[in-house]
């Protein structure tokens, strides 16, 4: 069978990978967080119809000249799916306990079979118990009021047994509930009237040494993986994890006008691929006509 047959196939295969990321990133345009991504190919085997020949100089016997190798190649394969990592920029929600990470820091949860996912969508809120969750009810991970010391706010590798899910007791007692800067959570005590303002716990930040490296989860939740490296820990603003900003949420990175480049990119290779096997099949039909 033809070679080209085969060659064409494995690129039509190749492109729809391809579209099908497209796809994805273009349908989520508009999901918070969101890190698009993209598709690299490489070419696959080569036969070696002729080997390269070693050139030898006059007076070293038979003089000749040297000769490169003459190679086929058999198709492509996609070589990556990767995730871009770059930052968006916020938009502006209106609700006091919306985060926006001003760097590359991730949030810590832990959903109700303790699973920890990391995240960059920060869209908190306190529910009947005072439990600090985000929009998938999974608990935000920090310190309690009494664990937090401002003067300490580097935290490492080793303290990630330190963090437990953020809770204010007697949650019903408290107005004004703010998440600053530092990520530290204060609230106006109506119970104390000669110290209101209270901390009531500090929201953790979290890097990773080769963040590209990490697994995507579904609902904008990522995880650790072999090459992502262990998470550590700091205070927001520390080790250029960012500021945790309120308010606002992180759009999607998702660029319209490369995505539709992409587009029509991905759909010409398709197009010309189809090309090859229907000439491809015709020049097999040739063959088959000149038996008749």
């Amino acid at each position: 069978m033809m070679r080209s047959l085969y060659s064409g196939v494995s690129g039509l295969r190749t492109h729809q990978v391809r579209m099908d990321v497209i796809g994805a990133n273009l349908a989520n345009v508009n999901t918070v967080g969101f890190k698009c991504s993209r598709v690299t190919f490489r070419d696959v085997l080569y036969q070696t119809v002729s080997s390269p020949a070693t050139p030898n100089a006059e007076g070293s016997g038979a003089a000749r000249g040297g000769t490169n190798p003459s190679q086929i190649g058999l198709g492509v394969n996609v070589a990556s799916i990767d995730v871009l990592n770059t930052r968006a920029g916020p938009m502006l929600t209106d609700k006091p306990l919306d985060v926006y990470i001003d760097g590359e820091g991730y949030f810590m949860v832990l959903n109700a079979s303790d699973v920890e996912y990391f995240t960059r969508v920060g869209d908190f809120a306190f529910d009947a118990l005072g439990q600090l969750v985000d929009g998938n009810g999974n608990f935000v991970l920090g310190l309690l009021g009494a664990d937090v010391d401002p003067a300490s706010p580097t935290f490492g590798e080793d303290a990630l047994d330190a963090f437990v899910p953020i809770r204010v007791e007697d949650f019903e007692n408290y107005t004004q509930i703010r998440i600053g800067v530092d990520g530290i959570i204060t609230g106006y005590d109506t119970t104390n009237e000669d110290e209101p303002t209270t901390i009531l716990g500090q929201i953790i930040m979290f890097k990773f040494i080769n963040p590209d490296g990490l697994s995507q989860e579904g609902n904008t939740y990522v995880r650790p993986t072999a090459n992502s490296g262990d998470p550590i820990a700091y205070a927001p603003g520390m080790g250029g994890t960012g500021r945790t900003i309120t308010n606002r949420l992180e759009m999607s990175n998702v660029e319209l006008s490369r995505e539709f480049t992409d587009m029509i990119v991905t759909q010409r290779g398709f197009q010309a691929n189809s090309r090859i096997i229907t000439v491809s099949d015709e020049m097999l039909q040739e063959l088959v006509n000149l038996k008749r």
